[in-house]
């Protein structure tokens, strides 16, 4: 029983300290943020928009366009797209 104990407070530990040194990294290297001599691109953020067909959220610039009567509708898939002009 005491080995169990002595087990789980030293995991208790080890991910404590795995998450102490996430925290670190990700204040020190924020994600987006280009380094010198990185290659890494920022994050954009877009505007959300629902899918009318399904409901999925998708950033709009990956939207694929479907025509509702004459006004074209943002939809997540061409799967929804062929749905939602069927009728």
């Amino acid at each position: 029983m005491v080995k169990v104990v002595l087990y789980l407070l030293v995991l208790f530990f080890l991910l404590t300290v795995l998450r102490g040194l996430r925290i670190f990294f990700h204040a020190v290297f924020p994600r987006g943020v280009p380094r010198p001599g990185g290659s890494r691109q920022p994050v954009l953020e877009g505007e959300m928009v629902r899918d009318p067909v399904c409901g999925t959220w998708l950033d709009r610039r990956l939207a694929v366009a479907a025509q509702r009567g004459s006004e074209t509708v943002p939809v997540c898939s061409e799967d929804c797209r062929r749905r939602l002009e069927a009728g």
